[in-house]
């Protein structure tokens, strides 16, 4: 029995004295070999002069000495080569274990391009401001007749209209078109005789609005509609912006100059008895008789006789 106990007791002790040395070698191998292993303990990299190298050099250095690499090619410096290393971390002499990873700053091949930013319909002065903030300079400014002054009515870029947000190269010229504003005292222009449309298009060129339009009878074709009377009248001076108002018609033109001449009670100031509005009217419309070929002789000429814009004092005209 003694025997039995004593044995047990050795076992005992002898299980403990094992287990000791298993957990002394688990953490030899652990902290000692394998950790100082993994770590790469003791085994430091020094950090190469990057910058004597271009990026391609840089990487493949790094690539040999088992380092990782990060790069930032957002600044550029134009003093130094395309794909030159501008700066990088941790610097020359530095020691690192192996997989540390260098953060590089490189000189990429030329500026980031830049966007048009929206200016069209802006003034002069802000477009000025926000084209610098982009990056971009004013080449030539064409002035456009236009109400707005100084206002950006286009942007063009070596020759082609473009949008916002179009990308150009950083430090690119763009020329801008700007309205000239309105001028004062402009001859307004002849619109006797044009279809609507066309007389809209002389109003809109000259910078003149459309104004009111009046239509003198029935109407079976709008196509056949054409301006017998406008005022402010022809080559009247008149300020840019301010309406033009038509009259239209598809009457014959004969049957137009009692029309006319009320017209002209109104915005000539004629008088009652006054036949310089019927005048007018055959010059504007080119009624005049002309001489015609009848049986290979010529008809008689009649005489058209110049009437003088303003009459002489004391002489009535019938």
């Amino acid at each position: 029995m003694n025997f039995f106990k004593t044995f047990t007791k050795w076992q005992f002790w002898a299980s403990l004295l094992l287990m000791g040395l298993f957990c002394f070698g688990a953490y030899h191998f652990i902290f000692r070999v394998w950790l100082y292993s993994y770590t790469n303990h003791n085994q430091e990299i020094e950090i190469p002069d990057l910058k004597a190298m271009n990026l391609s050099r840089a990487l493949k250095t790094l690539d040999s000495l088992k380092l990782t690499y990060e790069i930032d090619s957002v600044r550029y410096d134009s003093s130094k080569a395309p794909h030159a290393i501008l700066d990088f971390f941790p610097e020359t002499g530095f020691k690192v274990k192996e997989g540390r990873k260098i953060f590089i700053k490189a000189n990429p091949k030329g500026w980031l391009p830049t966007s048009l930013p929206d200016i069209v319909g802006k003034s002069k002065r802000l477009a000025y401001t926000q084209l610098k903030l982009a990056g971009l300079e004013v080449g030539d400014t064409i002035y456009r007749p236009d109400i707005a002054k100084d206002a950006v009515l286009d942007v063009i870029f070596r020759g082609k209209q473009i949008t916002q947000g179009t990308q150009l190269p950083r430090f690119s010229k763009v020329d801008l078109v700007l309205g000239r504003g309105v001028e004062y005292g402009v001859k307004t222009p002849n619109l006797i005789g044009l279809p609507l449309e066309e007389a809209r298009s002389a109003i809109f060129s000259k910078q003149f609005a459309n104004g009111r339009i009046n239509v003198e009878g029935g109407v079976s074709d709008s196509s056949k509609l054409v301006v017998f009377y406008q005022y402010p009248l022809p080559d009247d001076n008149y300020d840019q912006g301010l309406p033009i108002d038509l009259w239209l018609s598809e009457k014959e033109r004969g049957d137009l100059k009692s029309k006319i001449k009320e017209l002209d009670l109104q915005f000539r100031n004629f008088g009652p008895n006054d036949s310089i509005a019927a005048a007018k009217f055959e010059e504007e419309f080119k009624l005049k008789e002309k001489d015609v070929p009848k049986n290979g002789k010529e008809s008689k000429k009649v005489q058209t006789h110049e009437i003088p814009d303003e009459q002489p004092s004391g002489m009535k005209i019938d």
